[in-house]
């Protein structure tokens, strides 16, 4: 046994032994007292905020069970069905939902692939960083941003008072393309380089390359 064990040996006794008398041995009534509140006070304030949420599940699911059940709610439109009329369905709702989304793809989709090919691709210098950081920043936009952006931009364009649905596909493709660059750019980056190395060796251009190797590559996965 060597000296420095014998130093270590004793330093760590007498750790041991200062720690009680420090008050590192036990907990303190004080301590334990605010953090029994402090739970206390953090269940309570989640069982307030519970309670609207369960009224309102409660109250939509016993005043709409019903109609949700009858197939022909399904099939029903709202078309000129007030709030103080019965009757109506979720047609239009189906209906209206399925081409925003188609729309809100057709100009969200391809710009996100073709912006993530630019990046990955092409992406060099400035103007590749300043895309990126367009993107990161378009990332987190809230919904309300992009809602009120694409209302103005009609408001401008049309005037006061429009209401088109292909505004709130403009503010879908805002929120989705930034999902569909990212996206795109992390299978792009799957691609093997041994691939594009392969296609420049035997003379294919870079946009052919692109075309016929690397989507086909990132698409299949």
């Amino acid at each position: 046994m060597t000296v420095a064990d014998l130093t270590s040996g004793s330093s760590l006794s007498s750790a041991r032994q200062w720690r009680p008398e420090l008050g590192l041995g036990h907990r303190s009534r004080a301590r334990e007292a605010r953090n029994l509140l402090a739970r206390v006070v953090m269940w309570t304030a989640f069982l307030i905020a519970l309670i609207p949420l369960a009224w309102i599940l409660w109250t939509v699911i016993t005043r709409g069970i019903g109609l949700v059940l009858e197939p022909v709610w399904w099939t029903n439109s709202q078309r000129g069905i007030t709030s103080r009329m019965v009757g109506g369905g979720a047609a239009h709702a189906i209906q209206g939902t399925l081409l925003m989304a188609l729309v809100t793809a057709v100009m969200a989709v391809p710009v996100g692939v073709m912006t993530a090919i630019y990046l990955v691709e092409y992406g060099r210098g400035r103007l590749a960083r300043a895309v990126t950081f367009l993107v990161d920043v378009m990332t987190g936009i809230p919904s309300i941003v992009a809602g009120l952006f694409a209302y103005a931009l009609f408001v401008l364009v049309v005037g006061p008072g429009v209401r088109f649905g292909i505004g709130g596909a403009v503010a879908l493709s805002v929120l989705m393309t930034p999902v569909v660059v990212r996206a795109s750019e992390e299978m792009l980056k799957l691609v093997p380089a041994e691939l594009r190395e392969a296609s420049y060796a035997l003379g294919v251009p870079k946009w052919k390359t692109i075309v016929k190797i690397v989507i086909p590559t990132a698409i299949a996965g």
